[in-house]
């Protein structure tokens, strides 16, 4: 019976500290959605979405979902993980990206790395994609704010 209490009163805190993550919520980001690249040089396309996030167990989970742009293609919302952190987490999304290079069409796994910080309402952080398989095209880590929806 103790044993049963004491495994109770460890989940019930562990389930209370997840859903106190400073980052479950929605926000309102920023972000560079992409990059173009011309002659060397990586210029960052900025754009704005909905980032959610959960606290899972040890985790959040993050759904993003790119506002629609007319100027870039329709993208699927991304997901996003971190182990739970706070106030700072590091997380990690795979996608598939489209390549244009001299009109030459190619596709590549991107790598994200999303460094974010919570500090009451606002989010700010930055994101770095590698594209593998194409070393030359890495971009550096860009600037990532937002704001949470209320």
């Amino acid at each position: 019976m103790l044993r049963t209490l004491f495994c109770l009163v460890v989940l019930n805190a562990a389930t209370l500290v997840a859903q106190q993550s400073p980052f479950a919520g929605t926000w309102r980001i920023s972000y560079p959605v992409g990059a173009s690249i011309e002659n060397g040089v990586v210029t960052p396309l900025m754009g704005a979405g909905t980032l959610v996030v959960a606290s899972v167990a040890d985790s959040l989970i993050g759904e993003l979902t790119m506002d629609p742009d007319p100027e870039l293609p329709p993208r699927p919302a991304q997901r996003l993980a971190a182990p739970a952190t706070a106030p700072a987490a590091t997380f990690i999304a795979r996608s598939e990206a489209t390549l244009n290079m001299n009109g030459a069409e190619s596709k590549a796994t991107v790598i994200s790395t999303w460094k974010l910080t919570v500090k009451g309402d606002s989010l700010s952080g930055t994101v770095e994609r590698v594209l593998e398989g194409f070393e030359d095209a890495n971009q550096p880590p860009h600037e990532v704010t937002g704001v949470r929806q209320k």
